[in-house]
């Protein structure tokens, strides 16, 4: 049976790349079942698109194919891979895009292999002519035997995840959504779950942990997002509007 691939992509709407990588899967096989994920990951955004693809692996529990394409370094020698993460396949360039879908799986439920890159491939477009033909490829095969060297060392970021220091807990935003919400590398799981005294950002922004949107008053207020991370939001506005932290800016944790 094959499973979904899952297009992520900093393409856009506007041109053909992001409808390249449909045909181009389709033609390794006609019957593969595309799903946009989103072609909207800010232009070269690494560590967003990191964030996006565990975000869509919560929605896909029953198995996928990401196609994860956001690759400043195409054509040169960073690596092309395929990992298996639990029940989730993810098909990237080695720049960390795998951050946590790699960081997170347990030793024994993952696996990496690099992939050739066809001389003939463009130097500029392996999304068409590499990882899109890959991931049809993966999508219909039950087991994880795909032709290519093991790797045991995917690229992961090291700013993907937060730091912990005593009771101090420092991360960054890494990305703002569509509603203006500032979505941190801060895990629930880094909480511990411990109570938090305060969340502090640059500029003197600083406030309290909330369950919900509707209980943040008119300013800023944090809580743990759908996708397990610390996010910092206004209500029913962006958090930028009421003084909250833009993309890149460092965002502290003090537990209580």
């Amino acid at each position: 049976m094959r499973q979904p691939i899952v297009f992520v992509t900093d393409f856009g709407r506007d041109d053909a790349y992001a409808a390249a990588l449909i045909g181009a899967a389709l033609r390794v096989d006609p019957h593969a079942v595309c799903v946009e994920g989103t072609h909207g990951i800010p232009p070269g955004d690494v560590l967003a698109g990191a964030y996006q693809l565990k975000a869509l692996a919560r929605a896909f529990t029953g198995g996928a194919v990401f196609c994860a394409v956001i690759d400043p370094g195409v054509g040169t020698e960073r690596r092309a891979i395929a990992i298996e993460a639990g029940r989730i396949r993810c098909v990237a360039p080695d720049n960390g895009l795998v951050s946590y879908l790699w960081g997170e799986t347990p030793p024994e439920d993952r696996w990496a292999v690099s992939i050739d890159v066809a001389q003939d491939a463009s130097p500029t477009f392996h999304g068409r002519d590499v990882f899109a033909p890959f991931a049809a490829e993966l999508s219909s095969k039950e087991r994880f035997d795909v032709a290519g060297d093991l790797i045991d060392d995917p690229t992961v970021l090291t700013d993907a995840f937060a730091k912990r220091v005593g009771s101090h807990i420092t991360g960054r935003v890494a990305v703002v959504d569509h509603f203006g919400n500032a979505i941190t590398t801060i895990r629930a799981d880094d909480l511990g779950g411990a109570a938090v005294r305060s969340v502090i950002w640059p500029g003197g922004g600083t406030t309290g942990l909330v369950a919900t949107y509707a209980q943040i008053d008119a300013g800023p207020g944090a809580l743990i997002g759908s996708g397990g991370h610390l996010e910092i939001a206004g209500r029913g506005i962006s958090a930028a509007a009421v003084s909250g932290p833009r993309v890149g800016a460092t965002v502290e944790v003090e537990l209580a």
